[in-house]
């Protein structure tokens, strides 16, 4: 992976420290976990457009569950070593159980969160079917292809302004129709 990537994840550093320390785990804990995550990106994704939407923005999404994945996978080697030590003592066992009680409803609320983005994305996908099918084309080459609309307009030979009013109209009636599901994927987001 190119170093231009890590430079431009290591801009967001601090972003990245607040969503580590959102699994409940202390400023040491979140930065190692940070490190990690800059380690297993840097090693093992060699498709940079899982990162990145472009030059310079982030798929945070992308870097959420990363840093929730090794989490999970250190809670659970963590969580093995204690089981085979096997020399854990009663207030050990329920303090145990407490973290446990703690992490699962964390998961719960990530599982929520997660549950109302897939309803977005859902009522998003519902909303563009129904368009006339010159407006759905634009807007998917618009969104899912990452193309800008000089590129489009470029690309298709359609004049930029139709373009621009078509991706508008497009994106207001998102935000009306689907406003109700972006509340409630923020409203779930913020129980995190």
């Amino acid at each position: 992976m190119e170093s231009k990537v890590l430079r431009v994840l290591a801009k967001n550093h601090n972003d990245w420290l607040n969503m580590a320390k959102s699994f409940k785990i202390n400023d040491d804990e979140a930065n190692e976990l940070v490190q990690e995550m800059y380690l297993r990106v840097s090693s093992y994704v060699s498709d940079v457009s899982k990162i990145m939407y472009n030059e310079t923005e982030v798929n945070t999404f992308y870097i959420y569950v990363a840093l929730r994945n090794l989490h999970l996978s250190n809670f659970h080697k963590m969580q093995n070593n204690k089981i085979s030590r096997n020399t854990s003592t009663f207030s050990e066992f329920v303090n145990n159980e407490i973290d446990n009680i703690e992490f699962e409803d964390h998961f719960d609320s990530i599982a929520e969160s997660k549950t109302k983005f897939d309803n977005l994305i859902d009522k998003i996908d519902n909303l563009v079917d129904d368009w006339y099918w010159y407006d759905k084309k634009l807007f998917n080459i618009y969104f899912y292809d990452d193309m800008s609309m000089r590129e489009l307009a470029k690309a298709t030979k359609i004049s930029l302004s139709s373009i621009f009013n078509t991706i508008s109209n497009a994106k207001e009636n998102i935000r009306k129709s689907a406003k109700k599901e972006y509340e409630d994927y923020k409203k779930s987001k913020r129980n995190l």
